[in-house]
C-alpha cells in the first residue's frame, strides 16, 4: 500500500488559528458524575445509601461528594488530566441534579458551599481548570417558584414562569410545558423578562466564585436569544470561560461567535464508534467523515470541540467494543492525536464497562486489583504525548493514508515537529509505503507504543502494521 506524500503548505498556530479560549490547546478534560466517584464525607450521605459498587439504578445513591472529589485530585494529576466537568451539583432531589431545586445552594449530599470554595482552590492550586452543568431550560417541580406557583396558583407571582393552565396539575397528565412530556421537569419561559434576570444572576453568581466555564445542558430547547446574553455576561466576568453546549447533531447555528465556544462533539463519537468499535464503515468513508466535519467549522471551531467517547448519557464505549479493549485502545489513540479538546468520561481509563443510563453511572473502581492495566497506562501515557507535543496540540491535520479496509493515517505538524499517526483495524498484517517528500526524509523514531528505536528512511517510510495495531512515528530529523 504506497502513497505519495507532500508536506503541508502551512502549519497550524496563527493567531485566528486559536481555540477560544487559548488554554485550551494544553487541556484534557476529565467528566464526572459526583455521586459516583468517590465518597469523601459519609456524614452527608443521603438516605438510604446504597453500598459502593452494587448496581446503580434511575434513583438510588452511593455517597459520592465534592469532598471525594476533592481527595482524589492526586489520582487526577497523576492521570495527567487538568480540567473538570461535574455533572451537576446544584441542590436537587435526584442522584444526577438534573431536576433543579436551587440554583444557589450546593447540593447537600455532595457538601456546602465551604465544601465547594475549597475543591475549587485545590484544583486550581493543582492547574485543574473547573467547568460546571449548567441546567437552565426547566427546572425541577420543587423548585421554590415551582412550589408557590402550585401552591398558589393564579395568585402566584410567578405564573408567568412557567407556560402552564390553571389550576396547575401534575398528575396523571401535567398540563404545563415539561421536558419530555416530564411532570418532575416543568420547563422555564424564558419569554419573561423575570426568568432571564434570574437566570443571569445565578450565571453570576457562580461565574464569579472563579470557574473556568460551563457546559450547557439541552441548550437547543432554551429560546436561542438568551445564549448571546449569556455570553457576553460570562466572557465580561472572565474573558478566558470556556462555554460548551450539548448539542448532538450539526453544531454550525450555535457556533458562530455569539453562543458557544464548542459543543460536545457526538458526530465525531459516531465516526468513531462506526470505525474502530462496530467496524461498520472502512477508512475512507471514516476519512471522508472527519473532512466533512471539519469543513463544517471553522479551524479555531474544530480545535475548541469538546471530543469525547462517551459520557452519562451513553453506552461506555468498552460496552459497545464488546470488551474488546483492542479496539478501544485505537480509538483513545485518535482521540488524543486528533483536533480538538479529548475528554475522559470517569473510568473509562480503567476499563469500566456499562449499558446505557443508569448502568452507565456505575461506582468508580478504586480497587487496583479490578482495573485494566493496559488501558490505563496507554491512556496516561497519551495524555503526556498530547501535553508535551506542540504537533498533538497545534499541528495541522493532513491525511497520510487510506484504504478500502481498515488501514488509516494521517500527519499532524507543527514547526519543526512532525509526527504520523498510523492504524491498523484489520485482523492481518499491512503492509504500508509511504512516499516522503525531502524535509520528511530521515530518521523517524516510534514514540507510542514506546519502542526506543530509530530508523532512517531516505525515499519511503515503510512498516508492517501487526493487526489491530496503533502507533505514533516522530521525526527525528
Amino acid at each position: 500500500m504506497q502513497q505519495n506524500v507532500m508536506l503541508p503548505e502551512k502549519t497550524l498556530g496563527k493567531l485566528e488559528d486559536l481555540p477560544e479560549p487559548a488554554w485550551l490547546e494544553n487541556t484534557v478534560f476529565y467528566q464526572i458524575f459526583p455521586d459516583r466517584f468517590f465518597n469523601g464525607d459519609p456524614t452527608n450521605d443521603p438516605s438510604p445509601v446504597r453500598p459502593w459498587g452494587e448496581k446503580p439504578e434511575l434513583f438510588n445513591f452511593f455517597g459520592g461528594d465534592l469532598a471525594g472529589i476533592r481527595k482524589k485530585i492526586p489520582y487526577l494529576e497523576d492521570l495527567g488530566v487538568n480540567a473538570l466537568y461535574l455533572n451537576p451539583i446544584f441542590d436537587a432531589p435526584s442522584n444526577h441534579k438534573y431536576d433543579t431545586r436551587d440554583y444557589l445552594r450546593i447540593s447537600p449530599d455532595f457538601g456546602d458551599f465551604r465544601t465547594y470554595l475549597n475543591m475549587l482552590k485545590d484544583l486550581h492550586r493543582a492547574g485543574i481548570k473547573l467547568i460546571l452543568d449548567g441546567v437552565f431550560n426547566h427546572t425541577g417541580d420543587q423548585f421554590w417558584a415551582f412550589r408557590d406557583l402550585m401552591r398558589r396558583g393564579k395568585g402566584s407571582p410567578y405564573q408567568q414562569w412557567y407556560n402552564c393552565h390553571f389550576p396547575v396539575t401534575q398528575f396523571p397528565k401535567p398540563n404545563y410545558e415539561c421536558w419530555w412530556g416530564l411532570e418532575t421537569l416543568p420547563k422555564l419561559n424564558f419569554a419573561d423578562q423575570e426568568v432571564v434576570r434570574y437566570i443571569l444572576r445565578v450565571v453570576a453568581f457562580w461565574t464569579l466564585t472563579g470557574i473556568d466555564g460551563w457546559r450547557l445542558d439541552v441548550p437547543n430547547e432554551v429560546r436561542a436569544d438568551f445564549w448571546p446574553i449569556f455570553r457576553r455576561l460570562v466572557k465580561t466576568l472572565n474573558p478566558e470561560a470556556y462555554i460548551v453546549g450539548e448539542i448532538w447533531d450539526d453544531a454550525a447555528f450555535w457556533l458562530q461567535g455569539d453562543k458557544f465556544d464548542s459543543v460536545m462533539n457526538y458526530p465525531l463519537r459516531d465516526l468513531i464508534i462506526s470505525f474502530f468499535a462496530k467496524k461498520e464503515m472502512n477508512a475512507d468513508r471514516f476519512d471522508q467523515g472527519l473532512t466533512g466535519l471539519r469543513a463544517r467549522y471553522s479551524e479555531k471551531v474544530t480545535r475548541s470541540m469538546f471530543n469525547l467517547l462517551g459520557s452519562h448519557d451513553t453506552q461506555r464505549f468498552l460496552t459497545i467494543c464488546h470488551g474488546e479493549r483492542r479496539r478501544m485502545l485505537l480509538a483513545l489513540l485518535f482521540l488524543f492525536t486528533y483536533p480538538g479538546v479529548p475528554v475522559i468520561y470517569y473510568g473509562d481509563e480503567i476499563g469500566m464497562t456499562g449499558e446505557k443510563d443508569p448502568d452507565c453511572r456505575k461506582t468508580m473502581i478504586w480497587d487496583e486489583a479490578q482495573w485494566d492495566k493496559e488501558l490505563y497506562t496507554s491512556t496516561k501515557d497519551l495524555i503526556r504525548l498530547r501535553k508535551e507535543k506542540d504537533a498533538l496540540k497545534r499541528g495541522e491535520f493532513r491525511t497520510a493514508l487510506v484504504s478500502q479496509h481498515g488501514v488509516y493515517g494521517y500527519w499532524r505538524i507543527a514547526d519543526r515537529e512532525r509526527m504520523l499517526i498510523l492504524f491498523n483495524r484489520q485482523d492481518s498484517m499491512e503492509q504500508v509505503s509511504l512516499s516522503l517528500a525531502p524535509g520528511m526524509r530521515g530518521t523517524w523514531k516510534q514514540i507510542f507504543p514506546v519502542k526506543g528505536e530509530e530508523v532512517k528512511y531516505n525515499d519511503h517510510f515503510q512498516i508492517n502494521l501487526p493487526p489491530w495495531s496503533g502507533m505514533i512515528w516522530e521525526y527525528q530529523g
